[in-house]
């Protein structure tokens, strides 16, 4: 028996269209399967999950517009009204949670590093300039080895010694340049952002390699205008001179070509396939080159000049203590030392670019706040004269030791207050290894997470948060967090808030008396702080002494930023008088 033929499609319909019917449900299943998908709980912008590109278009227009990034991102929990939010910049990626809370970023940074680790985003973004570096490793035993190379590096001893001393003949060198610059500017503002990235890059290139390594760029730029009698002056003396500059040594470039290279990395949804694309160019290749090259032949210098030397004979810069802590430490596992390898050419180039690309970054924000603040930069101005009175008898500036070894606890005020209204770290990542909690909501494992440091509960109010949604740590430690800052005033720069009266009475500098997340939090932290906290010391008290800087024109003073591998001033002009 015959069975009549059955279909289950229309006659009629040519082949072509149900090719195309069916390539476009496919297609139409994989948009629907490649659109963002949010944690449940969390609050998001409606309109990104709608678009496979989720936050980035607005992300990108903002960071266009404006050259920043991190302000956008505290925008959006401003905006959802909510101290944790995610946000979706990484097509097929998982969010980023995004929290602004200082009590919360204290208990994941301090008590809760198995479960958040060194994030894997900053890698990307960074580490395609120096991979081996520690900075970027998570905490093994390995991390715990590179790390133990630069250990005497931040000791007190290394710093009041040998770091301060370097930092001190540098400053003063810049000391010059800006009196030779006030010369031919006349009375006008000039550019210092170069003059202190310069300074902090010969600051910690003779701290790690010593003052025989490479010629002072900033006594270049000191020759270059000790030659020059004049220049091309603007009629308006509210308007800036333009001076030229002396071009890097070639070591010195290639750093400064690396340093800027992660920026890129920065502004990539892909940060390391855009660093790696990057890193094919010719200029990228010969920077690596150079860079190569020249910490081969310091790494000779130190060793030759070890020849022949005790063990416990005097350090004199950051490489010769390295190379020790590796040959030492060869020595106890019987192994030959790994002198020229790629882990330590990172590690020294890590110490290079993070002590002087954030340092010079606080600094340029310091002229900023001294100028715009003129109360604070005369009281600091009284409490150095007092603090060093020989000095200020003899009219010269206080000496190195001077400074090392006699507290001013206003200055030390308005170092805390310049690190936390600069905001050069704006960000700390950490990714989760494991699924976990923060604040009751759900974070999968693999998920990045941001603390913010610019935004509510460090500078605003905080978000109101229910006690029961922290862990039992964080709520033990609730009173250890008690601050009594104005509200209306958080975001105000003010060094006052960072003094406390003692059982005698006396105004006295207290880091616990606020919020301060620059720097980032528990074993992870910057491991640079020390260096920077002696570097600032150094240069504001010898700025501060030598010149008083007068306010500029409001069209030069702006506080729009740059994120790069910092957050950086864009504009960064100063007005000095001399006043020894």
């Amino acid at each position: 028996m015959a069975f009549p033929s059955l279909s289950i499609l229309p006659t009629g319909i040519p082949a072509w269209a149900i090719w195309l019917g069916s390539t476009l449900g496919v297609l139409f299943l994989l948009y629907r399967w490649a659109l963002p998908k949010p944690i449940p709980g969390i609050k998001y912008n409606p309109e990104a999950v709608k678009s496979i590109f989720g936050d980035m278009g607005a992300m990108i227009k903002h960071t266009k517009e404006t050259q920043e990034l991190y302000d956008w991102m505290v925008e959006q929990n401003l905006k959802l009204q909510s101290p944790i939010i995610q946000l979706f910049v990484r097509p097929l990626g998982k969010p980023w949670v995004v929290i602004t809370d200082y009590r919360e970023a204290q208990d994941v940074l301090v008590r809760r590093t198995k479960q958040f680790v060194k994030s894997d985003w900053f890698a990307g973004v960074s580490g395609g300039v120096m991979p081996e570096s520690h900075i970027f490793m998570k905490t093994t035993e390995r991390f715990k080895r590179q790390r133990r190379w630069i250990q005497g590096v931040m000791t007190p001893t290394f710093l009041n010694t040998v770091a301060a001393y370097h930092i001190y003949h540098v400053c003063t060198d810049l000391m010059t340049l800006w009196e030779q610059k006030s010369r031919l500017a006349q009375g006008r503002p000039f550019d210092a952002a170069q003059d202190i990235n310069r300074a902090a890059l010969d600051a910690i290139w003779t701290i790690v390699f010593g003052s025989e390594s490479s010629k002072s760029i900033t006594r270049a730029q000191l020759e270059l205008y000790s030659g020059n009698e004049t220049v091309d002056l603007p009629a308006s003396m509210d308007a800036p001179v333009k001076l030229p500059s002396a071009p890097y040594p070639p070591a010195i470039h290639a750093v400064h070509t690396l340093t800027q290279s992660i920026e890129t990395g920065l502004k990539s949804p892909i940060p390391w396939l855009a660093h790696w694309a990057l890193r094919q160019t010719k200029g990228m290749k010969e920077a690596f080159r150079s860079k190569d090259i020249f910490i081969g032949e310091e790494i000779a210098k130190s060793l030759r000049r070890s020849s022949g030397q005790s063990k416990d004979a005097e350090v004199t810069c950051a490489i010769d203590d390295m190379l020790r802590k590796e040959i030492s430490l060869a020595e106890k596992e019987n192994r030959e030392a790994a002198l020229h390898t790629t882990s330590i050419y990172d590690e020294i180039l890590s110490l290079l670019i993070a002590a002087h690309d954030t340092t010079s970054t606080a600094i340029s924000w310091m002229l900023k706040f001294m100028a715009d603040n003129q109360d604070v930069q005369k009281k600091l101005r009284e409490e150095l004269r007092a603090s060093y009175p020989d000095a200020a008898k003899e009219r010269r500036p206080p000496t190195i030791r001077e400074i090392t070894n006699i507290t001013a606890h206003y200055r030390d005020a308005v170092m805390e207050e310049v690190f936390r209204c600069s905001q050069t770290e704006a960000a700390i990542s950490r990714t989760a290894v494991e699924d976990t909690q923060i604040l009751g909501h759900h974070i999968p494992k693999g998920t990045e997470v941001f603390f913010m440091s610019n935004g509510p509960s460090t500078h605003s109010p905080a978000f109101h948060i229910d006690e029961s949604l922290r862990t039992p740590a964080c709520s033990a430690a609730k009173d250890h967090l008690a601050w009594t800052w104005d509200p209306k005033t958080m975001a105000v720069f003010d060094p006052e808030r960072w003094l406390s009266v003692n059982e005698s009475g006396q105004k006295v500098f207290n880091p616990a008396n606020g919020p301060l997340l620059t720097f980032g939090l528990g074993e992870r932290g910057c491991y640079g702080r020390r260096m920077a906290y002696t570097e600032m010391r150094v240069f504001l008290t010898l700025i501060i002494w030598t010149y008083s800087l007068e306010r500029c024109p409001e069209e030069l003073s702006g506080y729009r930023a740059i994120d790069k591998l910092v957050h950086a001033p864009q504009q960064c002009y100063i007005r000095p008088v001399k006043l020894i």
